[in-house]
């Protein structure tokens, strides 16, 4: 069993329009968003969706099962990870919806899913690096902490399509089904190791209003005597109007003020000028290329 702690941590709430489908729409969303480690977790409704699950025994996947029609998302969670640099989604689901016998419920991984209504909490790991490898144990892919030296193919019957992000296979449909299909067991993921223990820093007062930010190292000579902190407003080189997200006195987190999106930059990298004041009372700082 592996434990590894996340220090530094995004919240992304993202809402599906009707139509859009998984995994290809989320993949999309969280590209945009650079979320390349993180988990899922979601509420709401699907027009259609495919299930299918690992048949321990034989080390392979079964033929997706799709379910026609509405049906409620009673559970859903997952994870994101690289695999071959690519982003891919792992996403399990516990499905429900009425019929003339009653309420019936499917579970497994979903392959695939057009959305009816969909609502996604997506909890970003920007200090950990998940990678999927394929596991001899058990045949699966699994979650590691980088890339193994030199990895196999796993073979097409034994990675399901949301793992690959592909289109899924032809799906049997499932109509009028007498008990609801098995549920796919709950597979162990190890947890990657830990990173290298960081530098050490050079005293400094901490930040209490983020205190899993570590504290600010000494600064170059050449630099300002004030960082930008969170909260301040700078005026990037190329990123423009930005507002600061945090800063730990080696990286900086920009928030562009045009569309959102967060930037990372060394602040190693920029020239920053003595702040002024900005039309909103905030502190403005001008950063520049260093040369």
């Amino acid at each position: 069993m592996n434990v590894r702690e996340a220090r530094r941590t995004r919240h992304l709430v993202i809402q599906l329009d009707r139509g859009d489908e998984l995994p290809a729409a989320l993949v999309r969303a969280l590209d945009e968003a650079e979320a390349r480690s993180a988990w899922i977790t979601g509420t709401g409704a699907l027009e259609a969706a495919e299930l299918v699950v690992y048949d321990q025994h034989a080390r392979s996947y079964a033929t997706p099962r799709r379910i026609d029609g509405g049906c409620e998302v009673v559970s859903l969670s997952g994870n994101v990870a690289l695999l071959d640099g690519a982003t891919t989604l792992r996403l399990d689901a516990v499905l429900a919806r009425e019929t003339d016998r009653g309420l019936e419920t499917f579970g497994g991984q979903l392959v695939w899913g057009r959305a009816f209504a969909l609502e996604l909490h997506v909890v970003v790991f920007d200090d950990l690096a998940l990678i999927r490898a394929a596991d001899e144990r058990t045949g699966l892919l699994t979650l590691g902490a980088r890339a193994p030296s030199a990895p196999s193919a796993p073979s097409a019957a034994s990675v399901p399509s949301a793992v690959l992000a592909s289109p899924p296979p032809a799906a049997a449909p499932i109509a009028d089904a007498p008990s609801p299909p098995p549920v796919a067991a709950a597979i162990p993921l190890p947890a990657p190791a830990p990173p290298p223990p960081p530098p050490p820093v050079a005293a400094a007062t901490p930040h209490h209003d983020n205190p899993a930010m570590p504290q600010r190292p000494a600064k170059p000579k050449d630099d300002v005597d004030i960082y930008p902190d969170a909260g301040d407003a700078v005026m990037h080189f190329h990123f423009g109007e930005c507002t600061v997200v945090s800063s730990d006195g080696d990286r900086i987190r920009l928030r562009q003020d045009k569309d959102g999106r967060v930037r990372e930059v060394a602040l190693t990298m920029l020239k920053i000028e003595a702040p002024t004041t900005a039309n909103d009372g905030r502190r403005l700082f001008k950063l520049g290329r260093k040369n």
